[in-house]
């Protein structure tokens, strides 16, 4: 059966939205519905959540930009999360995670969902840690059926994409977190989520409860059209560690299962590494997208050096703008404060627009026609010395706007007044 014909909630959406998303994309129907079937495309969207402008993931569409925003147990604040969930929105954002992890979860969410057009993301098993936790008891504990149980609850609320560490296995956490057979990582494990599994076999020397129930996972996820996003819980966290036994063996399970989805009517993308040496970044990406069968690919970064804290978001842009041109389809921003705290509102900005800028400049390498166009209409308003055209053309139109305020009234810039190189020659 095809994925369409066995995923209700996806074949309405796509009914709904199709012509739309042609239009914008500048892709024909087809190709959008047999991207889809191939699991090369996916549709985010959820109709629990009402108010979604659904979203195609997948080259050769746009390539999009998440914005991570959410608390942390030393910052959180409702108020400053719906304002940082605005600031993504406003400089142009494609989807928005919530990876809160403190106070009212529930409550947090739903504020997000309702307040969103953007589709929403999570990562669930953070909900079910956060109350183990609290409670100052062992994430080791944890039932598998409450995180089943908190998957559900937030497919009912409206989360259009989920986190699932469903690639982790039990060897894969034994290699990460221990020194065994010669294996050692400068980093270990780097994510929550992958360290809470991992906690959580090796105290009780199982399997991971989602690989081993994944089934359980998908009648969820189809009833929803709920994305699995096939999270990277082996990532490196350091650029020596990128591409050892641990992290290919999560991304050969995680193809194995993006497959396995597909034929049950379940969309699913895939989460990429994190730190990666420059050298090194193309053959990652090539190798994850062949072992996962082309399913669209969410990269974070990757971030090409580990030295750089306060400008984690420079590393990132260099990485993701490296990674899109090899076949990454989604990028996963890195703000200023990455590694460090969490980030404000100017940090969310300053992030998006990194990754923004990393996604066009790939994108005119490989001569996307839209791309190319932008990069036309900058250079004729330039040459014309017309402002208002630099600033249709600009990713960013609202800080060209801002550092042209005290000088608005010039024709030329500022930095060259009367010596203007374009002015210069304009009448000889």
């Amino acid at each position: 059966m095809s994925l369409l014909s066995q995923n209700a909630a996806l074949q309405s959406l796509c009914e709904q939205h199709i012509a739309r998303l042609a239009g914008e994309e500048a892709l024909t129907e087809d190709c959008i519905r047999e991207s889809l079937e191939a699991g090369t495309m996916v549709l985010l969207g959820n109709p629990c959540h009402t108010n979604v402008k659904p979203i195609l993931v997948g080259q050769p569409a746009r390539v999009k930009v998440n914005a991570n925003i959410g608390t942390s147990p030393l910052c959180h604040c409702l108020n400053t999360e719906r304002r940082k969930l605005d600031a993504a929105i406003e400089c142009g954002a494609d989807t928005v995670m919530d990876l809160s992890i403190s106070g009212d979860l529930d409550a947090i969410r739903v504020e997000m969902l309702e307040h969103s057009p953007l589709p929403v993301g999570t990562v669930p098993l953070y909900a079910v840690a956060q109350r183990i936790l609290d409670a100052d008891e062992d994430v080791a504990g944890m039932n598998p059926d409450e995180l089943f149980a908190e998957i559900e609850k937030q497919a009912r609320q409206g989360v259009d994409f989920m986190t699932v560490h469903c690639g982790l296995t039990r060897r894969g956490a034994d290699w990460a977190a221990n020194k065994e057979y010669g294996l050692s990582r400068a980093m270990g494990i780097v994510s929550r989520g992958g360290s809470i599994l991992a906690r959580w076999m090796l105290r009780n020397n199982r399997e991971n409860p989602l690989l081993e129930h994944f089934d359980r996972l998908i009648d969820i996820a189809r009833e929803y059209n709920v994305t699995l996003s096939l999270g990277d819980g082996l990532r490196p966290g350091a650029g020596v560690d990128a591409g050892d036994s641990a992290q290919w063996e999560e991304v050969i399970t995680l193809g194995r299962l993006a497959a396995r989805a597909l034929q049950a009517g379940v969309q699913c993308m895939i989460e990429g590494p994190g730190h990666v040496p420059m050298q090194e970044v193309e053959g990652q990406i090539r190798g994850i997208k062949r072992l996962t069968n082309g399913a669209p690919l969410y990269v974070l970064g990757p971030l090409v050096v580990d030295s750089a804290p306060g400008y984690d978001h420079i590393a990132g842009a260099i990485g993701g703008a490296m990674a899109v041109r090899a076949g990454v389809d989604f990028l996963c921003y890195l703000t200023p404060a990455e590694h460090l705290t969490l980030p404000d509102e100017p940090d969310v900005r300053a992030g998006v627009m990194a990754s923004r800028v990393a996604a066009h400049a790939a994108e005119v390498a490989m001569g996307r026609p839209a791309a190319v166009r932008r990069e036309a209409a900058m250079n004729t308003a330039r040459k014309a010395l017309d402002w208002d055209g630099m600033a249709k053309a600009a990713l960013d139109p609202v800080a060209l706007e801002k550092r042209r305020e005290p000088h608005r009234s010039e024709e030329v810039c500022a930095m060259c007044g009367k010596f203007c190189a374009v002015k210069m020659l304009r009448d000889a």
